[in-house]
């Protein structure tokens, strides 16, 4: 079961990644981070965290780093993802049926247009 999972967020992280770069893909999970500066907490940075997808023993874990940095952004996360969301940024996921996948397609979207600069911050 998780196997699948972990390739249907892979697939979900690779279609929103526009903008983004790879910086894992392998046995330790996916990883995204921002192709160039981001500007964040008034600092310039070379390039920031984005998200990490990686299978687990009993689930899934997505972290997502737009939610942590930019909470406010993110009130309107429909609630059953919301249910699935752990700490400040980290989702644990068992199944990912199409709703929930269709969920965080568009909450990746969102983080990206905002640390790609092509959305509001």
């Amino acid at each position: 079961m998780s196997k699948e999972t972990y390739e249907a967020l892979k697939a979900v992280l690779v279609a929103h990644s526009k903008g983004l770069r790879v910086t894992k893909d392998g046995t330790m999970g996916y990883q995204l981070h921002t192709a160039g500066p981001v500007a964040r907490a008034g600092r310039k940075l070379p390039n920031i965290f984005f998200a990490w997808v990686r299978e687990g023993k009993n689930d899934t874990a997505l972290h997502f780093f737009p939610i942590y940095s930019h909470p406010q952004l993110f009130d309107d996360l429909p609630p059953k993802l919301r249910k699935k969301m752990t700490g400040k940024s980290c989702f644990h996921i068992k199944t990912a049926d199409p709703e929930l996948l269709e969920a965080i397609g568009a909450m990746l979207e969102r983080g990206r247009e905002i640390y790609t600069g092509t959305g509001k911050a």
